[in-house]
């Protein structure tokens, strides 16, 4: 019987981890649906789209869109609000939340090679 309680916790705990998905899961997803269609999206599945730059890198670009300082407050809002931003631009706005636009971000960010 303590062999068996032993074996039930065991395989639990290694379930556990089985299951557990690393922080950008959701945002992979986000950019797939979101970016993924116009811009190459490395570590992004299906993100293959060539109407917009390869993100590949971002984070040692000096400016995002050609116009602006490549600051993370300005990505954030970029990826949000690019009609705000530059008027008429070819980026649609992307009706991002605030929390979903700075998980864009973040992962963006992690592109720096």
């Amino acid at each position: 019987m303590r062999h068996v309680a032993l074996l039930l916790l065991a395989g639990l705990a290694l379930g556990g981890c089985s299951i557990r998905r690393d922080r950008f899961t959701e945002t992979r997803a986000l950019i797939a649906n979101q970016c993924g269609s116009c811009h190459v999206v490395p570590g992004v599945t299906g993100a293959n789209g060539n109407v917009g730059p390869s993100l590949e890198g971002i984070g040692t670009r000096q400016v995002i869109a050609g116009y602006f300082p490549n600051t993370r407050a300005n990505l954030v809002r970029w990826v949000a609000h690019p009609q705000a931003m530059l008027p008429n631009n070819a980026m649609p706005e992307t009706h991002l939340t605030p929390e979903q636009a700075n998980q864009v971000a973040d992962y963006l960010y992690t592109l720096d090679r």
